[in-house]
């Protein structure tokens, strides 16, 4: 039996799997370029280290659309690359500085966004947000 489905060129969504959903809210996983230290208050038996202005941080997510030169679908990523679309964060209404955003080399489907902090007080209450846009 044959069956329509609609597929969409993009459906955007950042790693915030639901171990870093905390009593004030869901949060994205945001960790320092060493790859291994979360951006975060401390907690025990974790790497953590709280981001400071000029800090670039990473963001990983899924599905946020083609690249150029084009990566396709169902094959790793072996060359740099660069998103077709616009993204931007902000930290508590301050833009942040993207210096990075496409897929991942050595990985299949995975987009990275290096994110510089901008110069906001220093807050564990301070929330980043991200917008983007085909």
């Amino acid at each position: 039996m044959a069956y329509t489905i609609t597929v969409n060129a993009a459906e955007p969504g950042l790693l915030a799997p639901p171990v870093f959903k905390l009593s004030a809210g869901q949060y994205v996983v945001a960790l320092f370029p060493d790859g291994v230290t979360f951006c975060a208050a401390p907690v025990a038996g974790v790497p953590t280290a709280r981001a400071r202005p000029g800090d670039t941080i990473v963001l990983y997510g899924v599905g946020f659309g083609p690249v150029t030169p084009d990566s396709p679908a169902g094959q790793i990523v072996t060359q740099s690359n660069k998103l077709q679309g616009t993204f931007q964060a902000s930290f508590a209404g301050t833009p942040a500085t993207v210096s990075f955003s496409g897929l991942t080399g050595g990985y299949l489907g995975l987009y990275q966004f290096n994110v510089v902090v901008p110069n906001v007080g220093a807050s564990d209450a301070v929330r980043s947000l991200t917008r983007w846009a085909e």
